[in-house]
């Protein structure tokens, strides 16, 4: 099946051999590559994530450890601060590990 396209139709982004004609073979491609796109981009928050999620822990501990902190607030908090630090790690590793999950069920 075939559609003949308009001037200036928002259509004409697929199709990809110019022939004035979109194809269903040309949507399927342009509907393949519109995924692939939509998955680098998901892809990149992921690893935006995982980076803003492994870089805050050390980055706590140092303010922690710190002159800017009393003593007595770093030992108060220091349970507080351990916890956090494996919830952070584990949360990545539980969103990545689920997302690796969907991806194989959806390809296999």
């Amino acid at each position: 099946m075939s559609k003949q396209l308009e001037k200036d139709s928002s259509y004409n982004q697929f199709d990809t051999d110019h022939d004035g004609v979109v194809t269903d073979a040309e949507l399927a491609r342009s509907e393949r590559m519109l995924m692939i796109e939509n998955l680098d981009k998901l892809q990149d928050q992921q690893r935006v994530m995982a980076w803003a999620a492994l870089g805050a822990p050390p980055a706590l501990i140092a303010f922690m450890a710190s002159s800017l902190v009393a003593l007595e607030k770093v030992n108060a908090l220091a349970g507080l601060t351990t916890t956090y630090c494996a919830a952070m790690g584990t949360i990545v590793v539980a969103f990545m590990a689920a997302q690796a999950y969907v991806r194989g069920k959806a390809e296999g």
